[in-house]
């Protein structure tokens, strides 16, 4: 495989990257020590016990490597019989069997920990990623920027669930470590503490530098972590199967994949080799600070100051030392390095909305009126904007149809409209009041819809409809949606009727629907939801001829006392609409029912001939 090239960063290239990381660290909010605390407090109300469970095994963990240090040093005391056999015996026992039962206890906490209280803290936080993912302004999740963050929110949740909580109890072990093996080894000379500390905080300094070049290149690699993703994800989606193997995809997706990892690769080694430096140089450190501790241990021995178990004594000791001293300040300089991607996820869960979440005004009750009043809307990053200057009313009761070519502005109109998208300019007002006035949650209740892009659950025909579990929805209301959509018939034919699980991928007993009939589902949802407006995207463009036939008959039968809106390419099908509104580059062109507009002989006029003529032109071939 073919390696893509990256330049090599220059001086004054890294030193450009270091002045936007330490731009970047200014704007941080969250100091290590909040985020920490707020870990700990997640963790706390996750399941309270592992606070418990950590302090515990911290202890005992502690406790057994004590044991067993002097446990080394009784023994061979007793082997040598230094003094009193039987004494020493009875001592030997007794730190075993203390050892025995630290490591029993510390064991047992680490299992729980490991298996069932980390599963249940990341449920937690993947449940408030997951929350904030779906409940945050729509926009947000089409920023490229708050991709990116949420990318990273990603990783520092799962540092939050695993890493930091093992950081913060090793650094605390170590603390502890500390004081009771610095207190063995100052007895034997204090200058040993400053033999076996001095190199480890030398070590803390390269290992902070070493870590913060790997956080300062981080955005470098993050737009390949996200292609990588992508890729993983969409290889994997049942819904592209066809595709993929039809079109040839799976060569194509493998290069594609290669090339993203390639660049990725090139990150990963370019870190590799900074890692490698700073290792290879703390190594050195670390070992001729070994070496001078025990050289003078040794000595001691050699002058007959200690006996063989002081010396086995003070030999773990020093080690336990040493050990306890680079723990110690390897998690403190973790810290930051954690706090960082605690503070992304942080970042990303406490992103605000621009619109209203919280009191609004109190909905309307009953039929509802829309007014857009001069809206226009750019979406981020593009020099254009989509929608320009509109000005039009839904009226309440109203069956509204907009028409246009593809581009033309139709979508980006109904998102407007339910409160996905806020204007760029203009506003927006329900029953004379600005939308932003009203609770953008409960706003949406206003609306049932139906989208181009329909989305299924891996749950029931049922609950796909009722948006609820089996117990909380009304199973004859389903069976009435059901039979307005026109997808009664096909769902009573399975054999778990409306029991039936989708989304094959998942249960294997499930059934696929075709593009008709998940468009026919989508509407039974819409329906079933029951709000006073309701939205059609190309609600009919998977539907048969019969089937889309039907579903005009039935239009003003399910959209009584409703506002509604219909987006249709056929313009045929608007002519059951009250009025009809041509939307041409993002612009309202033509407005009026489709009389009045074929009077005009404008636009609309034209493309419904134009589509006239075509079926006219298949009429006289089939005929012929």
């Amino acid at each position: 495989m073919k390696r893509a090239k990256i330049a090599k960063y220059t001086k004054e290239k890294r030193q450009k990257a270091w002045d936007e990381y330490n731009k970047e660290q200014s704007k941080i909010k969250y100091k290590t020590f909040e985020n920490m605390r707020y870990t700990l407090y997640e963790l706390w109300k996750s399941q309270p016990i592992m606070l418990i469970l950590i302090i515990v095994h911290m202890f005992s963990s502690v406790a057994a490597t004590l044991f067993n240090t002097f446990t080394s040093k009784y023994v061979v005391e007793l082997a040598l019989g230094t003094s009193s056999r039987i004494r020493l015996a009875v001592i030997c026992l007794l730190l075993i069997v203390g050892e025995c039962m630290s490591k029993y206890i510390e064991n047992e906490t680490k299992d729980y920990r490991g298996y069932v209280g980390y599963f249940k803290f990341v449920h937690h936080m993947t449940r408030k990623m997951l929350r904030k993912h779906m409940s945050t302004d729509y926009e947000n999740n089409e920023s490229c920027d708050n991709n990116n963050l949420m990318q990273k929110a990603r990783t520092g949740s799962d540092y939050i669930t695993y890493q930091t909580v093992d950081t913060i109890e090793g650094f605390l072990m170590a603390l502890i470590q500390l004081a009771a093996y610095g207190g063995i080894i100052s007895m034997l000379n204090p200058i040993m503490i400053i033999i076996v500390g001095v190199p480890a905080i030398m070590v803390f300094y390269l290992e902070r530098h070493k870590m913060m070049w790997i956080w300062n290149m981080a955005d470098n690699w993050q737009q390949y972590d996200r292609e990588l993703n992508y890729i993983s994800d969409a290889g994997r989606d049942f819904s592209a199967a066809k595709d993929v193997r039809i079109f040839g995809m799976d060569k194509w997706f493998t290069k594609i994949f290669d090339r993203s990892y390639a660049n990725r690769l090139n990150w990963y080694e370019q870190q590799d080799e900074w890692i490698f430096r700073h290792n290879v140089v703390e190594t050195i450190i670390l070992r001729l600070a070994d070496f001078a501790a025990y050289a003078y241990v040794i000595y001691m021995v050699v002058k007959g100051n200690i006996g063989a178990g002081d010396f086995v004594l003070y030999f773990n000791s020093i080690w336990n030392f040493g050990y306890s001293v680079r723990t110690a300040f390897d998690k403190f300089s973790g810290f930051k390095w954690l706090s960082n991607n605690t503070s992304y996820a942080r970042q990303y869960l406490e992103m605000p909305d621009k619109t209203n979440r919280g009191k609004g005004e109190k909905l309307p009750t009953g039929e509802c009126e829309l007014e857009f009043r001069n809206v226009s809307y750019t979406y981020s990053g593009a020099e254009k904007p989509t929608i320009q200057n509109i000005s039009f009313t839904l009226h309440k009761g109203e069956k509204l149809a907009l028409v246009g070519l593809n581009g033309a502005g139709k979508t980006t109109l109904i998102k407007l409209m339910c409160g996905l998208y806020d204007p760029t300019e203009g506003e927006i007002l329900l029953n004379g009041k600005p939308v932003n006035s009203y609770n953008r949650d409960e706003y949406f209740t206003l609306f049932g819809a139906v989208f181009q892009d329909i989305a299924l659950l891996a749950v029931t025909i049922a609950e796909n409809i009722a948006g609820a579990d089996v117990d909380n929805f009304d199973r004859e209301r389903v069976y009435d949606c059901l039979k307005k959509s026109g997808l009664y018939d096909k769902v009573m034919s399975l054999p778990e009727k409306e029991n039936t699980r989708l989304v094959k991928s998942v249960f294997e007993n499930a059934t696929e629907l075709s593009g008709g009939q998940t468009q026919k589902l989508a509407l039974a949802r819409a329906l079933y939801k029951d709000a006073p407006i309701l939205l059609l995207d190309e609600p009919t463009a998977a539907l048969d001829p019969i089937a889309e036939q039907e579903m005009y008959l039935k239009y003003a039968d399910f959209t009584k006392g409703k506002s509604s809106v219909f987006i249709s390419h056929r313009l045929a099908s608007t002519r059951f609409c009250d009025r009809i509104i041509m939307i041409e580059n993002g612009t309202l062109t033509e407005t009026g029912t489709h009389a009045q507009l074929m009077a005009q002989g404008g636009k609309y006029a034209e493309l419904f001939e134009l589509q006239s003529s075509y079926y006219n032109d298949k009429e006289v071939q089939i005929n012929e």
